[in-house]
């Protein structure tokens, strides 16, 4: 794959951090920030291919949900964040980002531990360090930690106008999710008398059926109640394939509604399952409304990349 200028020179910066890791440097890092589909997790992945030292890299919602398990395991916060950065010198972090005051507060926590260890991080996002919990009523709580990242990481904002994922970069096709589709709700024949319950820790989901293996789910119900992203983790471990139908217009549905189900997307993405959507328009009508808002770009440019793989599979 050809780069272009702006992600040539963030693998300068890559290259340049893996050269004094490899010299003995330790803490430090880089923050690598832009607009979907700019090619940060792959430049970062190539990164942490050719690391020679102890490393682990890990999705930012896998992260919290192994953090939380190994807390309830170990009994403390402070013996579970001990255990994630034992024996590693570099982490790495796919789509770091801070939408809940929670999740900003254990990630206080976690980036004092780093310092201290003297772990080097790499981190990819879709918004720089300023925007991270970008809620007024808590964005200051979090002012300190994002102070913290300014000054003991490279912030290096990967730019450009294309958007690799809905540009029809062969790659995608590389991945079982870019082969799920995006349909009409008017298409789909709804499950009917085929409910499931499925276990989830202490809890019960409802799914609507489970056909050869494929679970559906009616969105009101996966998103619109108290689900996680460890929820979605703990199904996906289960299912391969996806089936989520009844999709509003997002922009007529809850703030929350709409943050799980990109929670849902992102985490079907890293494990790369296949996801097919039913919604009740096409994906401008549907999604085309998140395309600028911090957070949730991502969620339609993945949204974006399904609607493309039903357009190639009958072109």
């Amino acid at each position: 794959m050809l780069l272009d200028e702006e992600q040539l020179a963030a693998r300068e910066a890559l290259d340049a951090l893996r050269v004094r890791i490899s010299d003995g440097e330790v803490g430090g890092g880089i923050y690598l920030w832009g607009s979907v589909g700019r090619g940060k997790t792959m430049l970062m992945d190539e990164f942490y291919d050719e690391l020679p030292v102890g490393k682990r890299r890990i999705h930012f919602h896998r992260f919290f949900a192994n953090l939380h398990a190994r807390a309830h395991e170990l009994g403390s916060m402070g013996s579970a964040l001990d255990h994630v950065v034992d024996g590693i010198r570099v982490l790495c972090f796919d789509e770091f980002h801070i939408d809940d005051v929670a999740d900003a507060m254990f990630m206080a926590r976690v980036l004092d531990t780093i310092v201290v260890k003297g772990v080097t991080v790499v981190a990819t996002s879709n918004v720089p360090p300023t925007e991270l919990l970008p809620n007024p009523l808590f964005h200051e709580q979090f002012v300190p930690s994002i102070e913290l990242m300014e000054q003991r990481l490279e912030v290096i904002e990967l730019g450009g106008s294309v958007d690799y994922r809905t540009a029809g970069q062969p790659s995608a096709g590389d991945y079982r999710f870019a082969t799920g589709e995006f349909l009409v709700d008017s298409e789909i024949v709804r499950p009917s008398g085929e409910d499931v319950e499925l276990t989830i820790g202490t809890r019960t989901l409802a799914c609507s059926a489970i056909r050869d293996g494929v679970v559906w789910f009616d969105f009101e119900v996966l998103c619109g109640g108290s689900t996680s992203a460890a929820d979605y983790l703990e199904l996906a471990s289960h299912f391969g394939d996806w089936v989520i139908f009844g999709v509003p217009a997002l922009a007529e549905a809850s703030e929350f509604a709409v943050r799980r189900f990109g929670n849902v997307v992102d985490v079907l993405h890293d494990v790369d399952a296949r996801l097919t959507v039913y919604a009740a328009a096409g994906v401008e009508e549907v999604a085309g409304s998140l395309r600028g808002v911090s957070g949730l770009a991502r969620l339609y440019s993945r949204l974006s990349l399904l609607a493309r793989s039903e357009l190639d599979s009958v072109s």
